[in-house]
């Protein structure tokens, strides 16, 4: 009796017939790991955003609790230097605080050039929250603090895109910087990380 070995057509052998079904499950894992370092992501971008916020809220209670500020009352309780910069450093956010003036009160339009609708309208940056330079002339920044050495005196400081910005009234001494009559101010917290 002689034995003849039949060829099995189509076999490559037991690693080579499973090759096609192991492409689908490499890219289901691929497909998984990457879906889940992706929301990993959006996670951590979503909580730096929040400790930004957290921190712009913490400052503004700080610049607010009182509801009145003057620039004796800001030098003397030394609150830029002995309270806001700690604490910004304590949350781990860099700060731009402005404080304006609005004695006659916030135009209706900030955005017209018509002088009757916005009267700082031919002042141009130096109305924005983001303009760190020091001006008695109502609608401009009165006095600023930060933690950011680029916040220079006299200059549009523009934070990165990730920035909060949180503004808020206060009472402020007017129509002068000595006055015992107060007016209309408000106080811009700007942060970011």
């Amino acid at each position: 009796m002689k034995y003849v070995k039949k060829a099995r057509k189509g076999f490559i052998g037991p690693l080579g017939d499973d090759i096609p079904s192991i492409f689908p499950i490499v890219f289901a894992i691929l497909l998984f790991t990457g879906s889940i370092l992706y929301a990993n992501q959006m996670v951590a971008q979503k909580a730096k955003q929040n400790s930004i916020r957290e921190g712009a809220m913490a400052l503004s209670y700080l610049v607010t609790e009182n509801g009145f500020i003057s620039k004796d009352s800001f030098e003397k309780e030394k609150l830029c230097g002995d309270k806001l910069k700690p604490r910004g450093a304590s949350l781990g956010v860099t700060f731009l605080i402005t404080y304006k003036r609005f004695c006659n009160g916030i135009p209706i339009d900030p955005a017209s050039d018509d002088p009757n609708l916005n009267p700082y309208s031919a002042r141009g940056d130096a109305v924005l929250p983001y303009y760190a330079g020091s001006s008695g002339e109502q609608g401009e920044t009165w006095f600023y603090c930060s933690n950011e050495p680029k916040a220079l005196d006299g200059a549009l400081f523009k934070p990165p895109a990730q920035s909060v910005l949180l503004s808020f009234p206060i009472a402020v001494p007017c129509p002068d910087e000595d006055s015992y009559t107060n007016g209309l101010g408000v106080v811009n917290v700007i942060s970011w990380n």
